[in-house]
């Protein structure tokens, strides 16, 4: 018999990187030991933050010191740790994956505010992504749930069936979910644990009642409160140019 194919368990990956990057609530039910750590940890955050914070993907960061991770070691912790982070954040994306098309852009003709041009590029792929998109809508509760809503025909592009999860979305396209019973059942109840939070981005259009999305130009991607992380973009391009 041939063994069934298993996702690597995503929350443990989270416990390295110690972050809860897709914002699970289920991580925060489990009873282990090193969960209940885990779980101090991100509240002990949320005190010292006091709220919930956005995180501006164009703005540089820069260590408070200047000795801080130079060193070749600390540096590519760190570049590893902000590419599974990125990967993680988009549904477990394979470095295979992520290097083809940030290569891309990298080689693709550069225009005025070439850096900023450049991240702005990379986050308005990855969220034209149809898995990424009916997650941000809160249709799925997660990214790859999302993938499977995908996979068993039961969302529809321009009215045509789409089975691709990494099916990437043009302006004015229309999304929506099949008209079956099932279909719209594993959507509506979904919606009902998702509470209708976070807020879908400025990018979508949403109408709960038919359950359809429009999706329109990505003009402000970092006003949405979706970037509760800093994916350091250009760390992720760093890694993967090297690596």
């Amino acid at each position: 018999m041939e063994s069934k194919k298993r996702y690597k368990p995503f929350y443990k990956q989270f416990l390295r990187l110690r972050k809860n990057i897709q914002n699970r609530s289920k991580l925060l039910k489990f009873k282990k030991q090193k969960w209940i750590r885990f779980q101090q940890y991100l509240k002990n955050q949320l005190k010292f933050y006091k709220r919930f914070k956005i995180k501006d993907q164009f703005q540089l960061s820069i260590s408070k010191f200047a000795s801080r991770g130079n060193s070749f070691q600390k540096m590519f912790k760190n570049n590893l740790y902000d590419r599974k982070t990125f990967s993680l954040f988009y549904g477990g994306l394979k470095k295979k994956y992520l290097k083809k098309y940030i290569l891309q852009f990298i080689n693709a003709k550069p225009l005025a505010n070439a850096h900023i041009d450049f991240r702005h590029k990379t986050l308005k792929f990855f969220e034209s992504r149809l898995d990424t998109v009916l997650y941000r809508a809160n249709f799925s509760s997660s990214i790859r749930s999302a993938s499977q809503l995908i996979l068993h025909g039961h969302v529809l592009v321009n009215g045509s069936p789409v089975k691709t999860k990494s099916y990437i979305l043009k302006v004015n396209d229309s999304i929506e979910i099949a008209f079956s019973v099932k279909s719209r059942s594993l959507v509506k109840k979904s919606l009902d644990r998702s509470n209708f939070w976070p807020i879908p981005p400025k990018h979508l259009l949403v109408n709960y009642k038919t359950l359809q999305i429009i999706f329109i130009p990505v003009d402000s991607l970092i006003t949405m409160p979706i970037f509760n992380h800093y994916l350091n973009i250009d760390s992720v391009i760093t890694n993967i140019k090297k690596y």
